[in-house]
């Protein structure tokens, strides 16, 4: 999600009719991330699922990311559909505030598809994009508009025949190439269970913790239900307006599985919803470089009319960025500074372990304490 902002306020313009962002740099600047981390925070990769990594580790990628996604998912006997995309397609539901609905399916296929090419990771991204979008724009104030978008969604990509079922080589099990046709294979996207999972009553419903807890419609569907729930709980203002996140976003990653991806894309609708004034201090506030993620948040809503800051603000907000160069305007790090980047990373998490063992080892030790022939003596 950072590499689609860092490249949005890199390259647009307020007012600009041309798309946010072009998916050739975010297929650049994914692949720096994958070798490199988020280099203006000095951050190392963490996170990557398997057919990202693997799209994004290809060695043609850069020529055609699309092609090498495509080939990816070939190998795969058109079987994988991860929620790899589906997680980071958010910030594009505020980038596509000023275009049409139509113009915002194609942008979040374009960048989703940099990745991941099964219809079923499109459609995911088009309805969570989208559903940003109308949320932001006053558009989705019910169930019933919610379930509109559902299936606009839908129809959008099964009527465009290269995203439904897309067509390419495929290497047979003897390593023989062979092309595919349209009606040589069965497309994987079926409205059935596509709405099986959008119109979930409950989470335990979606299974979120079996062996496919990866699957891109698992997600989708965990974050549609999520979003059902904040819908019912209304539009007011109440005492307990402040706890509605936290509740649904807990109650959602107690459920397990792929916990962490069901939350992000969970929380972007639910925080589309009530908004950054109803999110739980103890959450917006405890994040790390909370003050950075602010101001960009800020800049990108004020390039797409959002919000209007104050004269001074607007200045800064127009000035050149180096955060969003590709390198972060921190230069891209050489093999020796990459192994010691992730030797210190290790070392970090090792002594976070070993220190919540011994807060363990000492809250036990202190429960012993009062407890059998011990407490006679406290």
């Amino acid at each position: 999600s950072l590499a689609l902002i860092l490249s949005f306020l890199h390259d647009y313009a307020p007012g600009s009719a041309t798309p946010p962002v072009k998916p050739s740099d975010i297929a650049q600047r994914l692949q720096i991330w994958v070798q490199q981390g988020l280099r203006c925070l000095n951050r190392p990769p963490l996170g990557i699922g398997m057919t990202t990594g693997r799209v994004l580790m290809d060695p043609d990628y850069l020529r055609d990311p699309q092609a090498v996604a495509l080939a990816c998912w070939l190998r795969s006997g058109r079987s994988i559909a991860p929620n790899g995309s589906l997680m980071r397609t958010h910030p594009l539901g505020v980038m596509c505030v000023g275009k049409t609905l139509e113009e915002t399916f194609q942008i979040a296929t374009d960048v989703g598809r940099v990745t991941h090419v099964d219809p079923r990771c499109v459609v995911s991204c088009c309805l969570v994009t989208a559903l940003v979008r109308g949320i932001i724009r006053g558009e989705i104030t019910s169930e019933a508009d919610l379930d509109a978008l559902i299936e606009a969604s839908f129809e959008w990509v099964d009527g465009n025949e290269e995203l439904r079922n897309p067509i390419g080589e495929s290497v047979d099990e003897d390593g023989s190439v062979m092309v595919e046709g349209h009606e040589d294979v069965e497309p994987t996207l079926k409205r059935e269970e596509y709405r099986k999972h959008c119109y979930a009553k409950t989470l335990r419903e979606l299974e979120l913790d079996d062996s496919k807890m990866g699957y891109v419609f698992k997600c989708l569907g965990s974050a549609v239900l999520t979003l059902r729930f904040a819908i019912r709980e209304g539009l007011g203002y109440d005492a307990r307006s402040t706890a509605i996140f936290e509740t649904l976003i807990s109650n959602l990653i107690m459920e397990g599985g792929d916990a962490d991806t069901n939350a992000c894309v969970a929380g972007a609708l639910v925080g589309s919803w009530v908004g950054y004034s109803r999110l739980p201090s103890h959450w917006s506030k405890g994040m790390r470089s909370v003050d950075w993620l602010v101001k960009k948040a800020e800049t990108v809503s004020f390039k797409v009319g959002i919000m209007e800051p104050r004269p001074e603000t607007r200045v800064k907000m127009l000035a050149v960025d180096p955060d969003t160069a590709l390198d972060g305007s921190k230069g891209l790090l050489n093999k020796e500074q990459l192994e010691k980047m992730e030797k210190n990373f290790v070392l970090k998490m090792l002594l976070m372990q070993k220190a919540r063992r011994e807060a363990k080892e000492a809250a036990d030790a202190a429960t012993r304490k009062g407890t059998g022939v011990g407490k006679w003596f406290r």
